[in-house]
């Protein structure tokens, strides 16, 4: 598992968001590497999240929102298949991978989980919440070092994340006492 998410980590420093990436996105994170404020920041991550969680079409939207109201309604296992559909839907649609990945993560579905946040970053790499869902598999699996790179790249592209950060800090001093 390890070795994967290394893989997958390398994979993103060559990666540009995929053909059909919202043109919306590249100005917004580009603002958010900026932004001067922890508000400023939220507003314009919610911004992103607004436009990943749009399907292409009015079906994928649908769909998206059915997912969302079971995984809220802590129906997880349905969870898990309906967000398969806008996956068969729309297979570039990086969000409902994001959210599955999600949901295999609270099934403890991590290999599941992993492979569904590697296609996310195929169609996203910028994805933050993917990459930070990625450092907490790898700390629910012990491996501090794979967690930290992975909590890194979160924060390459969006250093506003607080919770990461700190989740970030914890992790570099058990990687120091482990190193030495």
């Amino acid at each position: 598992m390890f070795d994967r998410v290394f893989s997958i980590l390398e994979g993103l420093s060559a990666a540009a968001p995929h053909a059909r990436a919202d043109p919306r996105l590249a100005p917004l994170f580009d603002t958010l590497l900026r932004a001067p404020s922890t508000d400023v920041a939220e507003t314009i991550e919610a911004e992103i999240w607004q436009i990943w969680c749009v399907g292409s079409d009015e079906a994928g939207r649908r769909m998206m929102e059915e997912g969302i109201a079971a995984l809220a309604g802590g129906r997880i296992e349905p969870a898990e298949i309906t967000f398969g559909k806008p996956i068969a839907h729309d297979p570039d649609f990086a969000e409902a991978w994001n959210k599955r990945a999600t949901v295999r993560f609270l099934l403890d579905d991590h290999q599941g989980s992993i492979a569904d946040i590697e296609e996310t970053l195929t169609r996203e790499p910028r994805h933050f919440g993917a990459l930070s869902g990625l450092g907490q598999i790898m700390m629910a699996e012990a491996e501090w070092v794979g967690a930290t790179a992975a909590l890194e790249a979160a924060l390459r592209v969006n250093p506003h994340l607080k919770s990461v950060r700190t989740a970030l800090e914890t992790l570099r001093r058990r990687v120091k006492r482990l190193l030495n």
